[in-house]
């Protein structure tokens, strides 16, 4: 069950399409591109959302851009990277549910893609798509404890994600530019977690 109930009401109707396991999907996918861009350079650049290209009809690239890798990290890094992706990915899967994990991320792609072609100077990537899923599993699951290399340390998940939130936005400060595509990376954690978070703020301010 997830944190947004109006999303109860579809898994009634729509349960039975959900995907199961999808960001497991989702990192086998970023691994065999950096595989593929390793054996030939630049094979990522067909994967990547370009706007004009897919009114060119390459539509894949509506797709394919959720399995681009980041481009300059390290192996050990991009191991960590998919490794944390898939655990979370899971807690969050068996925590909702998969049809709300899928749904979670339908809302996030579609808004990633209605951005790059609303906004085309907004730069895309699934980097954001990939931190909301971070922030979904710190707020459902607060007192979990995560390493992070090179600490050697648990730190507990809701201070990580208090962080990395602020990190998040630094750049947009610089970059106005970036402020649409993070906030369209992050439309899946407003639609799940900020009717709840309203609806209490009513509750607490009714007479």
């Amino acid at each position: 069950m997830s944190p947004a109930g109006w999303t109860d009401t579809l898994e009634h109707h729509l349960g039975r399409w959900a995907v199961p396991y999808l960001t497991r999907g989702l990192v086998a996918m970023n691994a065999g591109a950096w595989l593929l861009n390793l054996a030939s350079p630049g094979f990522t650049s067909i994967l990547k959302l370009d706007p004009a290209l897919v009114a060119q009809g390459e539509f894949w690239r509506l797709i394919t851009f959720l399995f681009v890798p980041p481009s300059s990290a390290h192996p050990i890094f991009l191991l960590l990277f998919l490794w944390f992706l898939w655990s979370i990915g899971d807690a969050l899967e068996e925590t909702w549910g998969s049809f709300h994990l899928n749904i979670y991320m339908l809302i996030g792609v579609l808004a990633v893609i209605l951005t790059a072609f609303l906004v085309p100077s907004a730069p895309v990537n699934p980097f954001y798509l990939h931190n909301s899923l971070f922030l979904a599993f710190a707020t459902t699951l607060p007192d979990q404890k995560v390493f992070f290399f090179p600490i050697p340390i648990p730190l507990s998940v809701r201070w990580v994600a208090a962080v990395s939130s602020a990190l998040l936005f630094l750049p947009a400060f610089f970059e106005p530019t970036l402020l649409p595509g993070i906030l369209a990376g992050l439309a899946g954690y407003f639609a799940f977690y900020l009717p709840p978070f309203l609806g209490r703020c009513l509750e607490r301010f009714r007479p």
